[in-house]
């Protein structure tokens, strides 16, 4: 796998899972955004996309555990930063999505942030890992391949999709 990092431009055609400006209680004693709140942004719009996603209708039967994360700090973010959090669907396996989170600076028209993921579709009933609902697993197939057609990838290159059990 090829740790890749995409431009600005090409995070903008992912699909926009969150957005604000940054208010003065993220400041940290450095002046800039503390790093719980980059986390807090990602999780908004990882929440966002899980809804667009139609997990709404399977509430209370199936959900989606963190697996593994691998997080970049690129660029500063300030109060009074206008950022946007975008999401690119990588791949799946029946039971796990590989995905990235950006974190653009709209301000200064940077890439900011990135957060590279392993999620594991879960059955709510039994708290064990289950196939992704079809039209869940139909609506990340379309996603999967609108990210690649935008140029997205892996971003740090160590995280991967085993199809059978690591031995």
């Amino acid at each position: 796998m090829v740790a890749f990092l995409p431009a600005f431009t090409q995070v903008l055609e992912l699909p926009r899972g969150f957005g604000r400006v940054i208010p003065p209680e993220f400041e940290d004693g450095n002046g800039h955004m503390n790093v719980m709140h980059y986390y807090g942004l990602h999780g908004e719009g990882l929440w966002q996309t899980h809804r667009d996603l139609g997990y709404r209708s399977h509430t209370g039967k199936f959900g989606s555990f963190a697996k593994e994360q691998h997080v970049k700090f690129l660029r500063e973010v300030l109060v009074g930063h206008e950022v946007s959090v975008h999401i690119g669907h990588i791949g799946r396996t029946a039971k796990v999505l590989h995905g990235v989170s950006y974190l653009l600076n709209l301000t200064t028209s940077e890439v900011a942030n990135s957060f590279e993921f392993l999620a594991v579709n879960i059955d709510l009933a039994t708290r064990r890992p289950a196939p992704f609902p079809e039209d869940v697993a139909e609506l990340l197939d379309g996603r999967i391949a609108a990210a690649a057609a935008c140029g997205i990838g892996p971003e740090y290159g160590v995280l991967e999709l085993r199809t059978a059990p690591a031995v």
